[in-house]
């Protein structure tokens, strides 16, 4: 059968099934049950006359005349991706919905308390927040805006510094009892620690307020914030959070709590071919209007800045 005779519509689930390996994962990226899967998947072998996946110990791979089409296949998913782009992008319309992915701590603290602004000015746009340490790949249509701790180096993705977020370690203060507090810049040696699942990004700066890590032990691994602060409280160990939340969390206490927090910067990011979109600039503005509103709590938490910091923040250039 002719390439040109393919549906999209179709390709997008076998090409979701190789990459994710499972239907059930697949299904969840596509925002579909893993029945709709199966059926589409048995539809278009059924078009092609060919088995395209088959089932591995590890999951479903694509077979070998799936991996004869792969290229075509992923060659029709740049090509409807850049279509959709280009339509959304004129979009003069301020209706729909908007998918924007940022951190647990950033949804909470800052875009939430402010969608009540999107929704009182623009009642028909609806705002899907989807929350975690993974990447949604912008270029892809995962999400359609991204606020995130390190800047992308896609030269199709257009980034807007929004502010910085300050970071301290934090621990319970059984545990500074029973192990001492670590003296700056004498490293963690001898501490546990609470720590990130993986590498976080390059853009995220060095770990632990810089600290030398040689000695110390890891407890536990998180990509949760909140699942992060509520193990230091346990006593668990020290772990490195935004000051928003360990300031706010009960039955923490900063480690160093005369100490600058460790600041890193945080970007808006979207596609170029979205950024002239009436909704992206609507919600831009909120979003930007959000963390200028919150600058000193994101930078310093709940506690006041010493007047050498409000010296620097009032010195600082509007970003």
């Amino acid at each position: 059968m002719a390439v040109h005779t393919w549906q999209w519509d179709d390709v997008r689930f076998f090409l979701a099934v190789s990459r994710e390996g499972s239907l059930s994962r697949a299904a969840r990226a596509l925002g579909v049950d893993h029945v709709t899967v199966s059926r589409r998947i048995a539809a278009l072998e059924r078009q092609l006359g060919a088995k395209l996946l088959i089932r591995t110990p590890e999951g479903f791979a694509a077979s070998s005349a799936g991996q004869a089409i792969l290229r075509q296949c992923e060659a029709m998913e740049v090509a409807a991706l850049d279509l959709e782009r280009s339509v959304a992008g004129h979009d003069a319309q301020l209706t729909g919905s908007i998918r924007l992915t940022t951190t647990e701590a950033l949804a909470s603290h800052v875009i939430v308390p402010h969608l009540a602004t999107l929704r009182e000015r623009y009642p028909e746009l609806q705002v899907e927040l989807v929350t975690g340490v993974r990447s949604l790949d912008l270029t892809r249509r995962e999400a359609d805006m991204a606020i995130r701790l390190a800047r992308p180096t896609a030269p199709s993705l257009v980034c807007r510094k929004l502010g910085a977020l300050g970071f301290a370690l934090y621990a319970s203060p059984r545990y500074v009892a029973e192990h001492g507090s670590p003296q700056r810049g004498h490293g963690l040696a001898g501490h546990r620690l609470i720590s990130y699942v993986g590498t976080p990004g390059s853009g995220f700066g060095p770990l632990f307020m810089g600290e030398a890590l040689e000695g110390a032990r890891i407890a536990l691994r998180s990509n949760s914030p909140c699942v992060q602060a509520k193990a230091a409280a346990g006593g668990l160990g020290i772990s490195e959070l935004p000051c928003l939340i360990g300031d706010d969390y009960p039955g923490l206490m900063r480690i160093w709590p005369e100490e600058e927090p460790l600041l890193r910067s945080v970007w808006l990011i979207t596609h170029e071919d979205l950024r002239r979109s009436a909704k992206i600039r609507v919600l831009s503005s909120i979003i930007v209007d959000a963390f200028a509103r919150e600058a000193r709590m994101l930078r310093y938490g709940q506690r006041r800045p010493s007047r050498q910091q409000r010296h620097v923040s009032r010195s600082s250039t509007p970003v």
